[in-house]
């Protein structure tokens, strides 16, 4: 197979297959209906190789699509709001495999004289042990998906990311059988482009990673007119989880992309690029105020932390995201048509040379107020030891992995990974400055880590009756008793809505903290059971909500993390309970805040004096 493929001319006839259908609108045809043998006659050819390609070409050179055993067509037909799919499979090729013979049967009554159908080639799953086939849900959809994260960047593979769209006219012959009318011409509803990278000074490549606008995790194919949607952009940010990357070593490689504007940008990793800059020192970043905060019926939710002061609550747990460095090239914005080919000329791809290149280190917000650094896959209560280097004698968390950190310790904002660090508070200013938040601006304002003390005015921990009279209790009299609650709940994110916190994997707890202008009964109506449990006594395991109940809320959503000890690069216990930085001391070492799934452990002062250097997640704030 050749990468851009055209299949003008195939030669097939046709088998059923019936779609095992769930919704009403799609039928199985009745085992004893009349069933047709189609026939389609087609072919391939390859135009005459193009002298030059790139991506402002129109045009590259036709490519044959070579039939294997085992591939398969797939005809989906669509009659009166009806909807069946059936397979087209391969029963012989002629020489050079360039032509083949599908044959199978359809039943009589899904087939209209004269009326045109759509052939599809679905191609490989993404690891190739299969055909992939279009299912019932795709047909309720009128959509499948293709997954574009897998590629090998091998030109065999292309198969596996690919689909290949036809349409043709069918006609009725004699003896229960029927043809297509003339040609059925097959064409990639895909671009594709073949690259080679290296670097500008020679250095040995190791991997290579895809980004940029217009590359897709995935696309979506439309059954009705073949149109290709892309579904979850890459983004332009170097990430190694989230970017595409082909197998380590693999320098010339085919990509599949989205038709449509693209902009990519490939980045050639090397030896040292973890090494090389993990001691560099972070950015300091500004972000959009109306993006970062939480907000209660459109402004600014204002959250109590002292009898006067009050603060804004960010909307996501602070974030380090490591510094790279590759030999990186991005190519301008260009439009990629489907059925395209692009490449310097046949068999030769575009040769492009990285330059090297610092993404450069820098603190952000979580995306989501339930997000952690830590990995996504291991939501058990277990452990994870993160991937390191070692620099100057000490040990850094390397970005390999995950390019997000989010448990330094107190005193590393200019070196986060630093796994080892020992801080000593002498005074205010040396903690004053040692604040993530100076890192991390907001509308053009530094922000800031709570204290010790303001953690504990936020959420009051005593007895109700024993709550204090402000911001952060609801206090009201019935007869001549008064009530009172503290304004912040423990509470589990239930995913799958059993109204129950199952354990593998493990559903998220953590802390509902409401604005001091929120009613109680907006409080309680951010959970899904209808008389939660409010304050000291709250069970998070008790208390479900959903993440569309917290996001449109305005509440604050603090997650229970996990502990990394003082000089470890292991977590323990995901999940479990919350180690928050402050920017309190006593004596010469640091206090931090640990919230527990239940009251047993929470808000002690003796806690928040153990283990000073350990590594702490930071919700940072901003004063009004």
């Amino acid at each position: 197979m050749k990468t851009k493929i055209l299949l003008p001319l195939i030669c097939m006839a046709i088998s059923l297959f019936t779609a095992s259908c769930s919704s009403d609108d799609i039928v199985s045809p009745e085992a004893k209906e009349q069933m047709l043998t189609l026939t389609v006659s087609a072919g391939t050819e390859d135009d005459a190789a193009a002298t030059r390609a790139e991506l402002v070409e129109a045009e590259g050179s036709k490519s044959p699509w070579k039939w294997e055993t085992g591939d398969q067509l797939m005809l989906v037909i669509t009659n009166a709001g009806q909807k069946t799919v059936h397979t087209l499979k391969l029963k012989s090729t002629k020489p050079g495999d360039l032509s083949g013979e599908f044959e199978g049967q359809v039943p009589a009554s899904s087939i209209t004289e004269n009326s045109t159908y759509r052939f599809f080639y679905v191609g490989k799953t993404t690891d190739g042990s299969a055909d992939r086939t279009i299912s019932a849900s795709d047909l309720s959809a009128g959509k499948f998906n293709i997954d574009l994260t897998q590629q090998t960047g091998e030109l065999k593979d292309l198969k596996k990311n690919c689909v290949l769209m036809g349409t043709g006219k069918v006609v009725a012959t004699s003896g229960g059988k029927a043809i297509t009318e003339g040609s059925v011409i097959l064409k990639n509803l895909f671009a594709v482009a073949h690259f080679a990278i290296t670097a500008d000074n020679n250095t040995t490549i190791t991997k290579v990673g895809l980004r940029g606008k217009g590359v897709y995790a995935s696309a979506n194919v439309d059954l009705s007119t073949g149109a290709v949607t892309g579904v979850s952009e890459i983004g332009t940010e170097i990430d190694p989880e989230t970017n595409i990357f082909f197998p380590n070593g693999k320098t010339d490689f085919y990509v599949t992309f989205v038709p449509g504007t693209v902009a990519p940008a490939f980045d050639g990793y090397y030896a040292d690029s973890y090494t090389s800059v993990v001691t560099a020192t972070p950015e300091t970043r500004n972000y959009d105020a109306s993006k970062s905060f939480v907000y209660y019926k459109g402004a600014k939710a204002k959250f109590s932390v002292s009898d006067n002061q009050r603060v804004a609550i960010t909307n996501g747990n602070m974030q380090y995201v490591m510094p790279i460095a590759t030999y990186t090239y991005t190519m301008n914005a260009k439009t990629l048509d489907a059925n395209k080919l692009i490449r310097w000329k046949k068999s030769v791809p575009l040769k492009i040379k990285g330059t090297r290149t610092v993404h450069p280190g820098y603190y952000r917000l979580a995306p989501e107020q339930w997000e952690t650094a830590m990995p996504k896959n291991t939501r058990t209560g277990g452990t994870y030891t993160y991937n390191t280097v070692t620099v100057g004698g000490k040990e850094y968390v390397s970005p390999e992995v995950y390019r997000y950190f989010d448990l330094p310790s107190w005193g590393t904002i200019d070196y986060p990974t630093l796994i080892d660090n020992t801080f000593t508070a002498s005074n205010a200013t040396v903690v004053k400055d040692a604040d993530f938040g100076n890192k991390l601006t907001v509308g053009g304002a530094i922000t800031r880590t709570m204290t010790f003390d303001e953690w504990r005015y936020l959420m009051p921990n005593t007895e109700n009756i024993s709550l204090p009279d402000n911001n952060r209790v609801w206090s009201w009299r019935k007869g001549l008793i008064t009530h009172k609650r503290a304004k912040w709940a423990r509470c589990f994110i239930d995913e799958n809505g059993n109204g129950k916190r199952d354990t593998n994997p493990a559903e998220l707890r953590g802390y509902l903290i409401f604005p001091d202008a929120m009613t109680m009964d907006e409080a309680t109506a951010v959970f899904t059971k209808t008389n939660p449990t409010i304050g000291k006594w709250s069970v998070a395991n008790n208390n479900p909500t959903t993440f569309e109940k917290i996001k449109n809320s305005g509440a604050v959503f603090i997650p229970l993390s996990a502990y990394r000890a003082p000089g470890l690069a292991k977590l323990v216990q995901w999940g479990e309970h919350g180690n928050y930085a402050t920017s309190q001391y006593s004596g010469n070492k640091m206090l931090h805040l640990k919230i527990t799934d239940n009251n047993v452990g929470s808000f002690l002062k003796v806690d928040a004096t153990s283990e000073p250097d350990q590594g702490c997640m930071n919700r940072l704030v901003q004063n009004y």
